[in-house]
């Protein structure tokens, strides 16, 4: 048996937390995170996120000795995290696509930062605001 003044929980379904008192009623709803992936032509992008979203920018390479993209301005760690686990995608040459590199970058806290990778002469730049979590 639980107290008249207790708080309670039920589980009002999937994603939903209700949290139950004589006074107060509350729900907090748990969203699952968005992956955004860039490609080239978003040079420049602007990108609203929540903590936990992810930012995979998803680059061409000019083939399979292509030394690659290089993280050139790191972002604010604060704000966004990762950049440093580079994936090598070449399989596609084989199936008539373009390989490419993919960066893989967590918003972690709230915050605006801009990122900038290059490969030679051509730079890549976006910026994410990511929203104080509620």
């Amino acid at each position: 048996m639980v107290a008249a003044d207790t708080p309670t929980s039920t589980d009002p379904g999937p994603g939903r937390t209700t949290v139950t008192s004589p006074a107060v009623t509350t729900t907090t709803l748990e969203w699952a995170s968005i992956t955004f992936t860039l490609g080239i032509d978003d040079d420049g992008a602007r990108l609203r996120i929540r903590p936990g979203d992810e930012v995979v920018p998803r680059l061409p390479l000019t083939g399979l000795s292509d030394p690659g993209w290089i993280l050139l301005i790191p972002p604010n760690p604060a704000v966004l995290g990762g950049g440093d686990d580079l994936l090598w995608r070449p399989s596609e040459i084989d199936q008539g696509g373009v390989a490419f590199h993919e960066f893989g970058f967590i918003a972690t806290g709230p915050g605006e930062t801009t990122v900038t990778l290059t490969h030679g002469w051509q730079e890549f730049t976006f910026t994410v605001l990511v929203a104080a979590h509620q």
